[in-house]
């Protein structure tokens, strides 16, 4: 093997590591991120009864193209009502409910993922 070949051979290994470095690192940041606007939604749904609360779900995405979660409140009130309708009016409020913007500010925590897993991955290079 002549120089150049072993040269473009090391950097085709590296370049592997590298995305499966960057790959792993998102999927750990994201993991984290989750997992905080989980517990800021379990602490912070309003509890009149319990069963918004209750009602809160977390699923994970994970194919070969996407990964993620999916978290929504499942299900309906005793009244019949979807909790995902309740959860959006508190959060929002009406004419008559003052917005708790309890999910708004949730979401809120996501600023910055990119920043923090390219971070994460910087990290793991070292």
């Amino acid at each position: 093997m002549d120089g150049i070949t072993k040269q473009l051979s090391e950097f085709f290994e590296r370049i592997e590591e590298f995305g499966d470095a960057a790959i792993i690192a998102v999927k750990e940041q994201i993991d984290l991120e989750v997992s905080a606007v989980e517990d800021y939604l379990k602490e912070n749904t309003p509890k009149k009864t319990g069963g918004l609360a209750a009602s809160l779900s977390k699923g994970k995405i994970d194919t070969e193209k996407r990964y993620g979660y999916k978290m929504e409140y499942e299900g309906n009130a005793p009244d019949g009502t979807p909790y995902a309708k309740i959860a959006n009016i508190l959060n929002s409020g009406t004419s008559s409910i003052k917005p708790k913007k309890f999910i708004t500010r949730a979401v809120h925590k996501l600023k910055g993922l990119d920043e923090r897993a390219a971070k994460r991955f910087e990290d793991k290079i070292k």
